[in-house]
C-alpha cells in the first residue's frame, strides 16, 4: 500500500476544517480514509452501505459504536458511506475509546483515554501475549487512572494519549 496525499478538508459530520484525509494506493485501487479530530469519526471509501467491508465491520464493532453509526457523504462528495466513532491501541501508549455515559441515553457518550503502564518484569509472566505464545506484554492499561472528554474533543484526547508527540511521528515514517 502506497500513500498518494494526505489533506485537511471540511468533516461531514460536525463541519470542522480539521477532518483528516489519506489517499492510498492498494492492490484493490485507490481507498481515501478520513478521521475528523473533531468528532473522532472515521470512515474510508470501502464504507459504502451496501458493501462487505460495512458488513465485516457491522459483525466485529462493539454495539456503542453501531449505534453511534452515520451515514453521510463524503467530502468533496460521492457515494454515501458508514461512518463510526474510531477506537485507538497504541500498546506502548495507551487507547482512546467512546465510552457511554452511565444512565444517559445512547447519544450520551465521552472519549475515554486509558494509559499504558508498564508491567514490573517480575509479573509480566501473568500477562501473555495471546498473539505472540511465548511472549508477554510488557505494558497494560491504567484502567484506574483514566481521563473523559466530551464527544465533540476527540483532538484533545488524542493529544493526551500522546498521539501527536514528535518521537512517535519521526518513529512511523
Amino acid at each position: 500500500m502506497k500513500q498518494l496525499g494526505d489533506k485537511l478538508v471540511n468533516s461531514p459530520i460536525c463541519d470542522s476544517d480539521a477532518c483528516y484525509e489519506s489517499e492510498f494506493q492498494t492492490q484493490d485501487g485507490v481507498v481515501k480514509t478520513w478521521l475528523c479530530m473533531t468528532s473522532g469519526y472515521t470512515s474510508n471509501t470501502t464504507m459504502t452501505l451496501d458493501s462487505e467491508g460495512l458488513k465485516q465491520t457491522l459483525e466485529l464493532t462493539a454495539d456503542l459504536i453501531k449505534d453511534l453509526r452515520q451515514d453521510h457523504e463524503p467530502p468533496g462528495g460521492g457515494e454515501v458511506l458508514a461512518w463510526f466513532p474510531t477506537a485507538i491501541t497504541m500498546p506502548n501508549k495507551g487507547m482512546i475509546f467512546p465510552e457511554p455515559i452511565k444512565g444517559a441515553g445512547k447519544e450520551e457518550w465521552m472519549w475515554t483515554v486509558v494509559k499504558a503502564i508498564p508491567i514490573p518484569e517480575d509479573e509480566q509472566s501473568k500477562y501473555p501475549d495471546p498473539t505472540n505464545p511465548g511472549t508477554f506484554y510488557k505494558n497494560k492499561m491504567d484502567m484506574k487512572n483514566l481521563k473523559r472528554f466530551d464527544k465533540m474533543c476527540f483532538m484533545d484526547a488524542a493529544e493526551e494519549l500522546g498521539m501527536f508527540d514528535r518521537n512517535l511521528v519521526e518513529d512511523a515514517n
